[in-house]
């Protein structure tokens, strides 16, 4: 077996365990804050050093193109201010909205050293999970996405997010007429 089949069971595996921590967060009604996110983030990452950004960063894009972001002065309360904007969306009945919002925020602002759009997926997950759209974190973290900064991404990512909560309420439905 290859390293890199080891090393994506190991990332998956880790992926598993975040999602696990997030679907009982949102199943016990607790909040998401930054100190979730960021034990979400060390989870994924199985680094126990500190996740939040504080310097300046050249990421790769999903299209090949590299980009360079600005020294992170506050991290966490970019971050907070994210999570409090998508709770705000989800509690007023949109929670497809706050969960892409989450998502597009977190990816976009890229608060973590490491792990930005598996940690972003996990947030995501958890806003549909409470607010009554049972996905799978995994088919949401199989989403294919390109570059969020490109024309139209973002309406697409919306849309699949939505395809994906239709066809997780069909399921759970003919579950239980089972």
């Amino acid at each position: 077996m290859s390293t890199d089949t080891l090393k994506q069971q190991l990332e998956l595996a880790r992926f598993e365990r975040a999602t696990e921590v997030s679907e009982s967060l949102a199943t016990h009604r607790a909040l998401l804050t930054t100190t979730e996110l960021a034990r979400l983030n060390v989870i994924v990452t199985g680094k126990n050093s500190d996740p939040w950004r504080h310097e300046s960063v050249t990421i790769q894009l999903p299209s090949g193109q590299s980009k360079s972001l600005e020294l992170m002065i506050d991290p966490i309360l970019t971050a907070r201010d994210q999570l409090h904007r998508a709770t705000e969306t989800a509690e007023s009945g949109a929670p497809i909205d706050a969960a892409v919002n989450i998502y597009v925020g977190l990816v976009l602002a890229h608060v973590f050293t490491d792990a930005n759009r598996r940690t972003a997926v996990l947030a995501s997950h958890y806003f549909l999970r409470r607010y009554g759209a049972p996905i799978s974190g995994t088919d949401l973290y199989a989403l294919a996405l390109g570059d969020l900064r490109q024309p139209g991404q973002i309406d697409q990512l919306k849309e699949n997010v939505r395809q994906l909560c239709i066809f997780a309420a069909k399921k759970n439905k003919a579950k239980s007429d089972i």
